[in-house]
């Protein structure tokens, strides 16, 4: 008999624990019931502009806006030395090495 009111007890403080789970909140008991409803959320998005730039492969011609800019110190750029009707011109971070009469490109090489 013990044991079925110690259980009893035990059952009833389980519960009086649990009962503020069950409760309503502030806002339901002075508010009205919550409204759940769709919620509008604004996002933001900042346009990543990317500038196209040329690439060169040998064989194409250069145009001539970029033939003006001409390495003369080629071996400062660990360049080798171009050779009879060649030239080293420098575009953006690359050198190209061209032919000086035609504009044709011949070699490429990253900017150090």
């Amino acid at each position: 008999m013990k044991k079925i009111i110690a259980s009893a007890i035990a059952g009833a403080f389980l519960l009086g624990a649990t009962a503020p789970s069950f409760a309503q909140s502030y806002r339901a008991q002075h508010h009205g019931p919550a409204r759940h409803g769709p919620v509008h959320v604004e996002k933001h998005v900042t346009k990543k502009v990317i500038v196209r730039k040329d690439r060169w492969a040998r064989g194409h011609a250069l145009p001539r806006q970029y033939r003006q800019s001409y390495v003369r110190d080629y071996h400062r750029y660990h360049l080798r030395a171009p050779g009879r009707g060649q030239r080293w011109v420098r575009v953006d971070n690359q050198f190209i090495l061209i032919n000086s009469i035609t504009g044709m490109i011949a070699a490429l090489a990253a900017a150090r």
